[in-house]
């Protein structure tokens, strides 16, 4: 059926702790756009904007009339085929070799030139990091399907730098100095660190910061427990029987993204598949106040939670979204999109699936949380702490029991519109938007559907948008943060 939004909703016994009840802002729980607002979520209108979030510049995108999605036979620059004896020149045992080579011939030759790379079917168990610094880069698979073409890595955020430098190290070692720059990046970063790992930002199979970069009909994978699955994770994302302030205190984190874009514009992916667990896409626009687009087309994601994260604009387009089971909980979004951003995750014409697993079954699971970025401590809601308080300051930062926080990760509002999608059973019906963990807690967020959510809670937290801000003034509308149109619920 069509959904209906009713003004006020009562949730279910047992609910999620954690789901988002109707707000002040919208009334409702499952806010929807009109058929004007959802007018301003097409295809063409979102992917129009390019530049600094509030004052972009009219940049119009149409990937789908881009030969990558017209299906176009190209002709491969490179070939990476594992079982073909490779030369080094044109032909290539692995991805990133061949990668290191269109970056040294593009920098010294046709720096503008788009360069197709061939993978042959086959299983590729490696690293493949693009940069910046290179002429727009495509990535096809010729298999039958984008399964036959798989990249897969099994990095994890608890991963030591030590132990991420043993089995990548050489992989790394003749590359071209701009791929060398992003190899030492998570080496050092993670060496720098108190608990010397990769961290979630370093824990990518693919990582891509080449604007109008492509990919068609392959499989980018972290392999991350795919091997065992991903219950034993159940602890990590709701720490089994700790009630204090701050339960992620001491808990071991396993994010594991499969593909990561970082501050690339127009990035495009055609009928690919992206498998992981938590956090399997992430999606970066590197500053918070640009705008940095992906659009992916007939194309397939699955996770557990957060597994679609991050600042950027994305369009998905006709995608299947595969909730996995394994804990008892998934989120599949969490934008962290700036205020300012016009756009943060549309779906479109999307199906929103399970794994028929008895956690999914439970229909209890989110659409999103929006994620609280870099908090330390938060203003809102009841923290059980004598003394307690969390003030606008220049640094996010808490020692019990007063902290502060700073104007960007109050701004990291984001967010998600599902447009004429179909949602499965495994989404919470009444409630399928969710809080930033659960009230009481230092990195709980209430849902904000809409900037007068925003407003609202900044001044109940004491916070005055204008004086302590600088805003110019409330938006009149409200500008949509959480919303959905003309969804079907399965």
């Amino acid at each position: 059926m069509q959904t209906t939004a009713p003004a006020q909703q009562q949730q279910p016994p047992g609910d999620s702790s954690t789901a988002a009840r109707p707000t002040s802002g919208t009334g409702s729980a499952r806010p929807q756009l009109t058929a004007a607002q959802a007018a301003q979520y097409s295809y063409a209108e979102v992917l129009k904007y390019a530049g600094t979030a509030g004052s972009e510049r009219i940049d119009p995108w149409d990937p789908l009339a881009d030969p990558l999605a017209k299906g176009s036979t190209f002709t491969p620059a490179y070939t990476v085929d594992a079982n073909a004896k490779a030369d080094g020149i044109k032909v290539f045992h692995t991805v990133q070799a061949a990668i290191n080579r269109a970056v040294d011939t593009s920098m010294a030759a046709e720096p503008h030139k788009r360069i197709h790379i061939l993978i042959r079917p086959g299983v590729y168990q490696e690293l493949v990091y693009v940069p910046a610094a290179s002429a727009p880069i495509t990535l096809y698979g010729e298999g039958a399907n984008a399964a036959d073409t798989r990249i897969t890595a099994k990095l994890d955020a608890a991963t030591t730098a030590a132990s991420y430098n043993a089995r990548y190290a050489a992989q790394f070692t003749n590359a071209h100095p701009s791929v060398q720059a992003m190899y030492a990046l998570v080496k050092d970063r993670a060496a720098a660190g108190t608990a010397a790992t990769i961290g979630t930002f370093g824990s990518m199979t693919v990582w891509v910061k080449n604007d109008g970069f492509q990919a068609r009909n392959i499989t980018i994978e972290n392999g991350y427990n795919k091997d065992t699955g991903n219950a034993r994770e159940e602890c990590g994302e709701r720490p089994c029987g700790k009630t204090d302030i701050n339960p992620q205190q001491g808990v071991v984190h396993h994010q594991a993204v499969a593909l990561q874009v970082e501050g690339a514009d127009k990035v495009q992916f055609e009928n690919v598949r992206l498998i992981g667990f938590q956090d399997t896409l992430f999606l970066r626009a590197s500053d918070t106040r640009r705008t940095a687009r992906s659009f992916f087309n007939k194309s397939y994601i699955e996770g557990d939670v957060d597994f679609i994260f991050g600042d950027a604009t994305a369009y998905f387009h006709q995608t299947e979204i595969k909730s996995l089971g394994d804990r008892s909980t998934s989120y599949v979004g969490a934008p962290n999109t700036n205020h300012r951003t016009r756009y943060g995750f549309v779906f479109e014409q999307c199906r929103f699936t399970h794994d028929g697993s008895p956690n999914a079954l439970a229909g209890k699971f989110f659409l999103a949380r929006q994620w609280f970025h870099n908090s330390r401590c938060t203003p809102y809601g009841k923290v059980p702490l004598p003394g307690y308080a969390c003030t606008l300051g220049g640094v996010s930062q808490f020692q019990s029991p007063v902290g502060t926080i700073t104007p960007t990760v109050l701004e990291t509002v984001g967010k998600m519109a599902v447009l004429n999608s179909r949602i499965g059973s495994h989404i919470n019906r009444n409630a399928p938007w969710s809080d930033w963990n659960r009230n009481g807690t230092l990195s709980y967020r209430p849902a904000q559907f809409n900037s007068d959510d925003y407003w609202n809670n900044l001044k109940a937290a004491g916070i005055a948008p204008v004086k302590d801000l600088g805003y110019t003034g409330q938006p009149v509308p409200a500008d949509s943060y959480l919303a959905e149109y003309n969804n079907i619920d399965e």
